[in-house]
């Protein structure tokens, strides 16, 4: 991975839920979950994206990760917000994860704010990509 990359997950959404419509904005709800690799690791997650989406093609989320190591332990926290565009099926986000985690493999990333680019596609794929801030 380049050097500004931290992480690199693929996802497969598992469930879509409408939680609310009104007028011309419809909220959602999906779950997800895959793996990949985080601060050179592999890893396994869970994740739920929380969406405003508009008439208009626009979306917003909130979003909340776990992120656990494949072997040896670890957990990462990620929680954060972006917005995006609808084009047919896909919708690609863009925003900032908020990264926790206190002990084991991922402690270096503790209190890191992430650039975050996810880009779901109409076959319920969801490929992330994290990034540091350039310094």
């Amino acid at each position: 991975m380049p050097s500004d990359v931290v992480g690199r997950i693929t996802n497969r959404v598992n469930a879509t839920r409408v939680t609310d419509v009104e007028n011309d904005t419809v909220r959602l709800e999906y779950s997800a979950a895959g793996g990949g690799e985080v601060d050179g690791h592999q890893v396994t997650d869970i994740a739920t994206h929380e969406s405003v989406r508009l008439a208009d093609g626009t979306e917003t989320a909130t979003v909340k990760i776990v992120v656990q190591a494949m072997q040896g332990g670890g957990q990462l926290v990620l929680t954060g917000s972006a917005s995006g565009v609808v084009r047919g099926g896909s919708v690609r986000f863009e925003g900032v994860l908020h990264a926790r985690s206190t002990t084991g493999k991922f402690r270096d990333l503790n209190g890191t704010a992430l650039l975050a680019v996810a880009e779901m596609t109409d076959n319920e794929t969801v490929k992330h990509v994290w990034r540091r801030f350039p310094e």
